[in-house]
Formats: structure tokens, C-alpha cells, sequence
């Protein structure tokens, strides 16, 4: 199952948190790119690592949209 590539809102995070969020999701994505605010992931290296990567993005508290 292919997954889109999602867009991730970070506003309200420091770039320090943004930083760490785009390192754990680098571990489960083959692309990751921070831009200002936002996080783009695209290419998740399985259905599992998809999954734990929306567990993480919602641990911290920010939104995800298609991309």
C-alpha cells in the first residue's frame, strides 16, 4: 500500500522540537525536509513505520495534511 506524501504543521513547536521531530521521522521516511514551519515526509520504508510515524507526529500535537 503506497502512502501519500504528508505535509506536517508544526506552528507553536521551537526549531529545536521541529529538529527533533524531523530526526525520528527520518528514521521511518526515506525523505524528510524541514521548511520554516512545516515538515514534508514522503517514502515511509514500510506500512509499520508509517504507522509509528503518525503515532509520533501526534504525540506532538501537531497537525498533518496530504501533501
Amino acid at each position: 500500500m503506497k502512502h501519500k506524501p504528508l505535509i506536517i504543521d508544526c506552528e507553536g513547536l521551537s526549531q529545536k522540537r521541529i529538529g527533533e521531530l524531523a530526526d525520528e521521522l527520518d528514521l521511518l521516511f526515506r525523505d524528510v525536509a524541514v521548511r520554516g514551519e512545516s515538515i514534508i515526509v514522503q517514502t515511509a520504508l514500510s506500512k509499520g513505520h508509517y504507522e509509528q510515524a503518525i503515532e509520533t507526529i501526534e504525540r506532538y500535537g501537531v497537525r498533518i495534511s496530504p501533501l
